[in-house]
């Protein structure tokens, strides 16, 4: 692995980081969550080589960069009905 794929992966690394703590940091908790889960599932799946970390890393910071413009929305009490008393 060349000098500029380490520089790259790194930048990737610490941005994905950044934004992440940018994240908790505004309360964005379900923004972050799912990022850290996309950087642990693509972790674990991928994490046999160096090549397999690289991409998992790139991949999680686009997700996280895509998350900050478009956040997702678990609103859970769309999906129980309510009663009326």
């Amino acid at each position: 692995m060349n000098s500029l794929t380490i520089l790259l992966m790194a930048i990737a690394t610490v941005s994905n980081f950044i934004f992440i703590l940018h994240k908790l940091k505004n309360q964005r908790y379900a923004d972050a969550a799912t990022d850290i889960t996309v950087l642990t599932i693509l972790s674990y799946l991928f994490g046999g080589t160096m090549a397999g970390m690289a991409i998992a890393i790139v991949a999680s910071a686009i997700m996280s960069i895509y998350l900050w413009f478009f956040p997702p929305n678990f609103d859970f009490e769309e999906l129980v009905p309510r009663t009326v008393a």
